[in-house]
């Protein structure tokens, strides 16, 4: 009887240790799935500062953790060839970009032909505001004298190139570049990486 509720004991013992395994496998495998469609890795995504890219956005031949990235976010990317947006979450301190907190862009480096740069909410929706400014590209963005190029996201109005941010909460911003040469050696010719916007926190008023 003994031997008989022993190799009960020992049975039940392997497969509860089975289902554990199996549970961290399973909770494990999920896990790293949504970090690959959510942040991407080497392989799907290029990383310059507080900017990433998903290379192969857009592509007829793009990774499954790509094509989930933008399902899940119901973006219709172009080819890379053509454009390329990044997207900056953090400013170039590592600090998450929030609506609390202003921000100075610095647009000044860049050389492609036409970009734009806008700010989402955590859902990806424009952020709502009185002043209907979304968005600035190469041609709206005004310059100062020096011929300096700079948007400033703040909840209140500042003078220039003012992008609202009130009451979004954490905030992300999408750069897109339309300029094949651009793009190519940004993604191809490693030592010829463009410069991106610097991403500077000015400060959090209360």
């Amino acid at each position: 009887m003994q031997s008989v509720l022993k190799f009960l004991g020992d049975v039940v013992a392997l497969i509860v240790r089975f289902a554990v395994f199996l549970g961290v496998a399973v909770v494990g495998g999920i896990g790293s799935a949504w970090v690959m469609i959510h942040d991407g890795s080497r392989v799907s995504t290029v990383k310059q500062g507080a900017w990433v890219a998903w290379s192969a956005a857009g592509k007829v031949d793009a990774d499954p953790y790509t094509r989930a990235h933008t399902v899940r976010l119901g973006l219709l990317p172009i080819n890379p060839s053509l454009a390329l947006t990044y997207h900056a979450r953090a400013d170039d301190d590592g600090q998450r970009l929030h609506s609390s907190c202003d921000y100075a862009i610095d647009l000044d480096a860049i050389d492609a032909q036409w970009w734009s740069l806008a700010a989402f909410d955590d859902a990806g929706r424009s952020i709502r505001n009185t002043a209907q400014r979304y968005a600035f590209n190469s041609a709206t963005t005004i310059r100062d004298p020096a011929g300096k190029a700079a948007v400033v996201l703040a909840r209140d109005a500042r003078p220039g190139n003012w992008l609202p941010t009130a009451g979004a909460g954490n905030v992300t911003l999408a750069f897109t570049v339309q300029d094949p040469k651009w793009t190519q050696q940004s993604l191809e010719e490693q030592t010829k990486v463009k410069p991106l916007p610097t991403v500077r926190k000015i400060g959090c008023p209360r």
